[in-house]
């Protein structure tokens, strides 16, 4: 009686174990992140340098900046455009794209998904500049 006891809790800890994991085997550090059948969207935020694994498919590293916005306390004559340098990876083929603020393109289409650019952060001020690895990027991908 006491061998099954121990065993059940043996068997429990091992099966909760194995239900806690769910980061991409392919990549330990990088969460997989998937897009729900009902809801077929899905925001992500990646830090310049990051990359993020969407289902298992598709890597997406933001790995550039180029930020002429006009900043939140100054009058422009223009609002300017903020770049981002996105690397998109799919195991087979890798593309690099820039995607806009203000200009086009605002969104690409790889590998089966549609990948739009919401915003990129943190909006500059005068006072300060903005260093690479404070930014970050805020995606919308869709099937």
């Amino acid at each position: 009686m006491t061998k099954i006891k121990i065993l059940s809790a043996i068997l429990f800890v091992i099966s909760v174990i194995g239900c806690t994991d769910n980061t991409d085997s392919t990549s330990p550090n990088t969460p997989a992140i998937v897009i729900n059948k009902i809801i077929d969207s899905v925001s992500v935020q990646i830090n310049y340098g990051q990359e993020a694994s969407i289902e298992n498919n598709i890597t997406i590293k933001f790995d550039g900046v180029s930020d002429s916005r006009c900043p939140m306390d100054v009058i422009c004559v223009w609002a300017g455009d903020g770049g981002v340098g996105l690397k998109l990876s799919d195991g087979r083929e890798q593309l690099h794209t820039f995607l806009h603020t203000a200009l086009f393109p605002r969104e690409i289409n790889f590998s089966g998904y549609r990948i739009i650019l919401k915003s990129l952060n943190p909006y500059p001020k005068s006072a300060n500049s903005i260093k690479l690895d404070e930014y970050n990027v805020d995606l919308i991908i869709k099937r």
